[in-house]
């Protein structure tokens, strides 16, 4: 169903609504457990924040293409109070679950570091569970480096730990 070729754009607004909808499925196949409305919730708030960038994948260029991935970077400060106060924030990072593995993620993750140096960030911060063995060594390879102590996740209560990166200015 899933083609091994994808499209990478800075979204449009209306990307938002969908983006919210894969993350909300993508959560609830990674964890094994239904969809739930405070992972929408909690996606939505996200989606409010002062954005940097919004990235989306699609299977073509059609504007009517699905989207099969997704990476929000926010604003400095709208992560968790004890974040690195200079660090853009990647917010949310989702790919459909039936293009997994094809380096639609990593595409995603580096189109969306690259932009946040573009915006003008030096650093950008992200929160992995650390029980999330492939997305951590996504971003070992995309640079990231393990900061800080480990702490509960918001809506989880799982092992999650802040990750720092260097962007390209």
């Amino acid at each position: 169903m899933i083609g091994a070729s994808f499209v990478v754009r800075t979204a449009t607004q209306d990307d938002a609504d969908a983006c919210v909808d894969l993350w909300v499925a993508a959560v609830a196949t990674r964890d094994g457990v239904p969809e739930s409305e405070a992972v929408r919730s909690r996606a939505c708030a996200k989606f409010a924040a002062e954005r940097v960038v919004l990235v989306v994948a699609s299977e073509s260029e059609a504007v009517d293409a699905a989207l099969v991935g997704f990476a929000l970077v926010t604003a400095p400060g709208t992560g968790l109070p004890d974040d690195p106060a200079d660090a853009a924030y990647l917010s949310l990072l989702a790919v459909d679950p039936r293009a997994q593995g094809r380096g639609l993620g990593r595409s995603l993750l580096r189109a969306a570091v690259a932009e946040a140096g573009r915006a003008g960030h030096g650093r950008c911060l992200l929160h992995a569970l650390e029980d999330n063995a492939p997305a951590l060594a996504l971003y070992r390879s995309a640079g990231f480096r393990p900061v800080g102590p480990v702490f509960p996740h918001a809506l989880n209560g799982r092992p999650t730990r802040a990750w720092v990166a260097e962007t390209a200015r």
